[in-house]
C-alpha cells in the first residue's frame, strides 16, 4: 500500500458537497493534525511524545509478533497478509488479529473484585461484591442514532446492555464481550459515564454520580433507590470477524470529529469531481439533473414466443408501483409468472480471468433525478444508454477486490445470476466510484475512519439493494434482504457519493460522544483468548451466534474483501452444510468456547 501522505491544501477552502451545500474551512486538515502532534499521551503505563509515536511503537511490536509462526497458528487467526492486518490495526487498542496486548491492558486497568467471603478474609467486610440477579424485562428500540450509524446482520441495542452493566459493575470495572459484533457492549460501557445517556434509560443521577431507579416499597409507594454509580467502564472485546471488529473499533475509539468530517467531505468531493458525470441525466429541455437512483430490471425469455420480457414493464403496476405475481408477455400475450421463466443472459470477456463469462441480463428502466430543487422520473433515453456504455468501456485505474466467491450456503443466489467475484456485485459506475473513494481513504491520515464509511456503504451500493415502494410512494423503502446475498429482480442503484455522504453525516453525529479510549479489541476465536489472571474481569456479557440463523463469514465476505482481511471460519460456531457443521459440530464449538474460564464465570455468577 502506498505511504500515507496528508495532501496540501489552502488555509481556507470552499467547496460544495454532493448535496449542494457550501462549506468554508479556515484550517486545513494537516494544520489541525500538526497542532496536535506534540501532545504527549499515556498508554499502558508508558509515555509517548504524541499519539503517532504511540501507534508507531505498538505497530512495530505487532509486526514482530506477526513474524512468529506460532502466533499465526492461534485458533481463529484471520486470513490476510501482515501488511493488510497492520494497515487495519491501531494497537494496542485494536488489532485485526489476536491482540498480544490484552494481558497488559487488563494488568494496567483491572482490579480484583472480592466476594463477601473473600472481603471478610481480607479484613475489609465493608465492600464485598454482591448483586441481586437482574430480573427486569429489557426492551429497547433500534432507532437510536448510534445503533443506526452502521448496519450489521444482528446486534443488541447498546441501551439494553447499559442496564446490565450498570446493575452489575462499578465505574472503571472491566467488561468482556467475546462475541462483540460491532461493539455495542463497548459503546454501552463508555456511555455508563454519560449522564444524559444514563438518564435516557429512566434512571436518576445525583450530583455525586449516584444512579437511582424507581422501585415500589413495602407500602406500595414509589421510591428512588440507589443501585449504581456514574462512570465509564472499560471493555475487552473480541469477535471472529475482521469486518465486525473493524466496525467496533470505529465505534469505540475516539477521533477528532472536525478533522474526520472535513477530510471525508474533501475526499468525497474528489470522487464527485471525477465520477459525478456518471450520475447525471438530461431533462426534457436539455438541462442536466442529478440522479437520485436508477432502477434496473431483470430480463427473461418468453417460453412461447422466445421474445425478451423486461420484468419491470410487465410485472409492475405503474399506478400503485406494486409488483404482480402473474403477468403477460408483451410480445405474444401469454400468461407467465417469474418462477416459470428462464433468464436472458449476456456473454462478455472477463479481463481478470481471461475467460468468456455470462451474467444475467439487467437493463435500466427508470431514473429518479433532481433538477432545480424538484424531483422527476423518466425512462432512460438514448443519451443515458450511451453514458452507461461509455462507463462500461472505461478502464478502472483503481484497486478493487477481485476475490472469488467461496463455497457457502448463501452463495447459490449470487452465483445464480452470474456473480463469480466480489466486483460482480456492483454496476460499473458504482465500482469505479467506490474504488476511487477506497484509494483516497487508504492514503489518508484518517484511513480507518474513512474506510468505515466504505464498509457501511459496500452493501447498500451493491446489486442487493431492492427497489420497493409503499403504495404510491415511488421508491420508498428497499434495502438488501437480511441474512442473504440475494440479488433481486428490481435493483435500486443509488449514487456512491450520496450513500457515503449520508454515512459521514450519521457518524459525525455520534463520534463526538466517545472522547476517550476505554476499550481494547481483538480479532480471533474466543476459545483462543490468552490466559488471564483469576478474577481480573468484573462482568461478562455474551450474545452468541445461534445455530443456522446467520452465516456471518459468508455475509461479511464483501466487506472483508474491501478490507483485505477475512474471517477464518474454521472456528465459526454455526450450522452450515458447506462447512460440514451440523447441530453436533455447533454444540462442540459452543462447548469449547464456553469452557473458557471467562465464560464459566459468566454462567456461574449471572444465572
Amino acid at each position: 500500500m502506498p505511504s500515507k501522505k496528508v495532501k496540501k491544501s489552502p488555509t481556507k477552502r470552499l467547496f460544495r458537497d454532493p448535496s449542494g451545500q457550501e462549506h468554508m474551512f479556515e484550517k486545513s486538515l494537516e494544520e489541525e493534525l500538526e497542532a496536535k502532534k506534540n501532545a504527549p499521551v499515556e498508554c499502558l503505563g508508558m509515555s509517548f511524545p504524541n499519539d503517532e509515536k504511540r501507534r508507531e511503537y505498538f505497530l512495530e511490536k505487532l509486526r514482530e509478533k506477526l513474524k512468529d509462526p506460532e502466533f499465526r497458528k492461534i485458533e481463529g487467526f484471520p486470513i490476510g497478509s501482515d501488511e493488510d492486518i497492520l494497515a487495519l490495526s491501531d494497537p494496542p487498542y485494536y488489532t485485526a488479529c489476536p491482540n498480544p496486548f490484552i494481558a497488559d491492558f487488563i494488568k494496567q486497568y483491572g482490579k480484583p473484585y472480592l466476594s463477601a467471603e473473600a472481603s471478610a478474609q481480607a479484613g475489609d467486610p465493608s465492600k464485598p461484591y454482591s448483586r441481586e440477579p437482574f430480573a427486569v424485562d429489557v426492551s429497547e428500540g433500534k432507532t437510536d442514532p448510534i445503533y443506526k450509524a452502521h448496519s450489521y446482520h444482528t446486534k443488541v441495542p447498546h441501551k439494553a446492555i447499559m442496564r446490565y452493566i450498570l446493575h452489575y459493575t462499578e465505574p472503571a470495572d472491566l467488561v468482556f464481550d467475546g462475541f462483540c459484533g460491532t461493539g455495542m457492549t463497548g459503546v454501552a460501557a463508555q456511555l455508563c459515564g454519560d449522564k444524559a445517556a444514563v438518564e435516557s434509560l429512566g434512571y436518576g443521577v445525583d450530583k455525586d454520580g449516584t444512579i437511582s431507579q424507581q422501585e415500589t416499597d413495602e407500602n406500595g409507594k414509589t421510591v428512588w433507590k440507589p443501585f449504581s454509580k456514574l462512570g465509564a467502564r472499560r471493555a475487552v472485546l473480541n469477535d471472529l470477524s475482521p469486518a465486525a471488529t473493524f466496525i467496533a473499533y470505529n465505534y469505540n475509539t475516539p477521533v477528532d470529529v472536525n478533522a474526520f468530517e472535513r477530510e471525508a467531505k474533501c475526499i468525497l468531493k474528489e470522487v464527485e469531481d471525477e465520477c459525478g458525470w456518471m450520475y447525471e441525466t438530461n431533462h426534457s429541455d436539455g438541462r442536466i439533473g442529478k440522479i437520485n437512483y436508477t432502477v434496473w430490471s431483470d430480463v427473461f425469455i418468453c417460453p412461447d414466443c422466445a421474445s425478451e420480457i423486461v420484468f419491470w414493464d410487465v410485472a409492475v403496476d405503474k399506478n400503485t408501483w406494486q409488483v404482480n405475481d402473474d403477468f403477460c408477455c408483451g410480445g405474444c400475450g401469454a400468461k407467465a409468472g417469474k418462477r416459470g421463466l428462464e433468464r436472458a443472459w449476456i456473454s462478455y470477456f472477463d479481463d481478470h480471468s481471461g475467460q468468456v463469462n455470462k451474467t444475467a441480463k439487467q437493463v435500466p428502466v427508470l431514473i429518479h433525478y433532481k433538477l432545480s430543487g424538484n424531483t422527476h422520473i423518466k425512462r432512460p433515453n438514448q443519451n443515458d444508454l450511451e453514458v452507461l456504455g461509455k462507463i462500461a468501456r472505461a478502464a478502472n485505474p483503481y484497486w478493487y477486490p477481485k476475490d472469488k466467491l467461496p463455497d457457502g450456503d448463501k452463495m447459490s443466489d449470487p452465483r445464480g445470476v452470474g456473480i463469480k467475484i466480489v466486483s460482480d456485485f456492483y454496476t460499473k459506475r458504482a465500482l469505479y466510484a467506490l474504488s476511487k473513494y477506497h484509494d483516497l481513504a487508504r492514503n489518508s491520515k484518517l484511513d480507518g475512519r474513512l474506510l468505515a464509511n466504505l464498509t457501511s456503504s459496500a452493501i447498500v451500493l451493491s446489486r442487493q439493494y431492492r427497489f420497493r415502494s409503499q403504495g404510491e410512494n415511488l421508491g420508498a423503502g428497499g434495502g438488501p434482504m437480511n441474512g442473504t446475498l440475494y440479488v433481486p429482480s428490481l435493483i435500486k442503484e443509488i449514487p456512491v457519493t450520496k450513500v457515503i455522504a449520508q454515512h459521514i453525516e450519521r457518524m459525525s453525529k455520534i463520534l463526538s460522544m466517545f472522547a476517550k479510549s476505554n476499550n481494547i479489541l481483538q480479532t480471533g476465536s474466543l476459545s483462543a483468548l490468552p490466559a488471564l489472571e483469576d478474577e481480573s474481569i468484573d462482568y461478562v456479557f455474551i450474545d452468541p451466534p445461534f445455530g443456522s440463523n446467520i452465516m456471518y463469514s459468508e455475509l461479511n465476505f464483501i466487506w472483508e474483501s474491501w478490507l483485505r482481511v477475512k474471517t477464518n471460519n474454521k472456528e465459526e460456531a454455526i450450522e452450515n452444510r458447506t462447512q460440514k457443521k451440523g447441530i453436533g459440530e455447533y454444540r462442540h464449538l459452543m462447548a469449547s468456547i464456553m469452557s473458557h474460564k471467562l465464560c464459566i464465570c459468566f454462567w456461574q455468577y449471572n444465572f
